[in-house]
This record gives structure tokens, C-alpha cells and sequence, in this order.
């Protein structure tokens, strides 16, 4: 996957954001290493940006200051009324360093146990790992057709691209196929009516 494309410019620090937003222009930062660099992104090059979907694991060459350096978004602040973006926080990288980052999780396939009238319950949506940027992937696919009622897959199942490691402790349930309420609820109820035929009949004993 090729990396996105982003046009910046070097920013003052003391120009604040109202006056940049005027100006239809987005603050940011780049940073890494303990350097951090000051920039501004005009309003069309964000909306640009964001309309390709971006997360932790998608890279982005920002161009600006006569150099182009690559970086991912780590946070980004959003107006709470218009949705517009109002900070953006870059985080730089260096081919072959690892990094920390977050790549999301793809479910694929109709599990078999959701055909059965199962339903499908997801608990993690992303994995942390720290990995080199050259394997980076938009997401994570983990195929459930296979998936029956009471079967689940784990962080473990997952196979992470080459050279990376999960960092998340011990193996959580990423997804499982959960008995219907419904079933569970006559399944409760038939063994209480087990239960209570059982002690009716050592009452007549």
C-alpha cells in the first residue's frame, strides 16, 4: 500500500489556532526522538486526508519545509459541533526502527454458529504491536467463517505481518459466537425444572 501524500507549512508558535482557522488552516505537530516541530495543514488537505480513512497504521508523507518526512497520526482533536478536525498530532518514523502503533481489526466471513442463530460479539477492535514501518498494513483480517456457537478467536489466532509482536497482555477474546439470550433463557429454565422435579421426588422418598 502506498503511503498518503500531505502538504504542510512550517508554523509560529505563538500564531494561535482561532487566527490559523480564520485562515481556513489546522495546527499540528510533528514529533519524535524528543523533537517535536510546529505545522499548518489548510483545510482542503485535511479533508483530503481523512476522506482515504486514516489510523495508526496508515503512513503519511507530509511534505513541508523544503523536506518531506513520513509519520502517522497518533490523535487528532474534532469541533464538537461541526465535526471539523482542529489539532492533529504526527508521530514521526525512521525505516528500520520499530514503532508503537495500533492496527485495526477486519472481521471477514459469516461465522457458522451465526447461521445457526448464534450471535456475533466483538471485544477488541485494534491490536497494539510494535513492528517496522516496511509492514505496516491498513488492518488486521481475521476470517470466522468457521466459527460455531461457543467458539472464539484470541490475539493469538491472529497472524501479525512478519518481523512484529502483539503488545497486549495475555491472549483476550477478540470475538466470539455467544448463545441467543433467547436459548439461554429455556435452557435455564428446563434445568430449573430439572432441578426442581429432582427435589420433589427425594421430598416423596
Amino acid at each position: 500500500m502506498e503511503n498518503l501524500a500531505l502538504k504542510a507549512e512550517a508554523r509560529e508558535k505563538n500564531i494561535k489556532p482561532k487566527a490559523l482557522r480564520r485562515k481556513e488552516l489546522v495546527p499540528a505537530v510533528i514529533y519524535n526522538h524528543g523533537k517535536a516541530d510546529n505545522i499548518q495543514i489548510a483545510d482542503e488537505e485535511i479533508r483530503r486526508l481523512f476522506s482515504h480513512g486514516v489510523s495508526e497504521s496508515v503512513l503519511i508523507d507530509i511534505e513541508w519545509g523544503g523536506k518531506k518526512e513520513t509519520a502517522f497520526i497518533k490523535d487528532y482533536q474534532m469541533h464538537p459541533l461541526n465535526g471539523n478536525i482542529t489539532h492533529i498530532d504526527f508521530f514521526r518514523i525512521t525505516y528500520g526502527e520499530k514503532i508503537k502503533t495500533r492496527i485495526p481489526i477486519e472481521l471477514t466471513g459469516k461465522p457458522v454458529g451465526v447461521r445457526e442463530g448464534g450471535v456475533l460479539e466483538m471485544f477488541l477492535h485494534e491490536i497494539e504491536v510494535a513492528i517496522l514501518p516496511k509492514n505496516l498494513v491498513p488492518s488486521l483480517k481475521v476470517d470466522i467463517s468457521e466459527l460455531k456457537i461457543g467458539d472464539a478467536v484470541h490475539v493469538n489466532d491472529v497472524q501479525l505481518p512478519p518481523d512484529s509482536k502483539a503488545l497486549i497482555e495475555g491472549n483476550p477474546i477478540i470475538c466470539n459466537v455467544a448463545v441467543p439470550a433467547k436459548l439461554k433463557a429455556e435452557e435455564s429454565s428446563e434445568e430449573t425444572s430439572a432441578e426442581a422435579a429432582k427435589t420433589e421426588e427425594k421430598a416423596s422418598e
